[in-house]
């Protein structure tokens, strides 16, 4: 059970990393180099949700360790790991210490988050 949900996972991975490569290819979209963020939770913002659970999207902004702030937006789909347990972004709360790698795609706005990892989610 534990290998089938494993394989799953990384085909769907290389499924998703192969389309996205075709895109910048066709010159659809560029993408820097994949950055990563760790602090806390300011803010989060919910802009829209399907109708089905893990089909919301918005955008966080992050107090970075470093100091300063960060705004990443969160498509609908975007991995939350809370350990080892998927969470969906209505479960991120203020003050959740995270992990987050993020991407800026050529004329959007923003950085565009892809992971994020809960050090210390509520």
């Amino acid at each position: 059970m534990r290998w089938g949900r494993t394989i799953t996972l990384l085909l769907a991975w290389l499924m998703l990393a192969m389309s996205m490569s075709s895109l910048a290819l066709a010159g659809v979209w560029r993408w820097t180099q994949l950055q990563q963020y760790w602090g806390e939770i300011k803010s989060v913002r919910i802009d829209k949700c399907g109708r089905r659970p893990g089909l919301c999207g918005g955008a966080i902004v992050l107090a970075r360790r470093e100091g300063g702030e960060v705004v990443l937006a969160i498509r609908p789909g975007t991995w939350i790991k809370r350990g080892e347990r998927l969470v969906l972004i209505e479960e991120l709360q203020i003050g959740d210490a995270v992990h987050v790698q993020a991407f800026e795609i050529e004329g959007q706005p923003g950085l565009q988050a892809t992971t994020i990892d809960g050090l210390t989610l509520r």
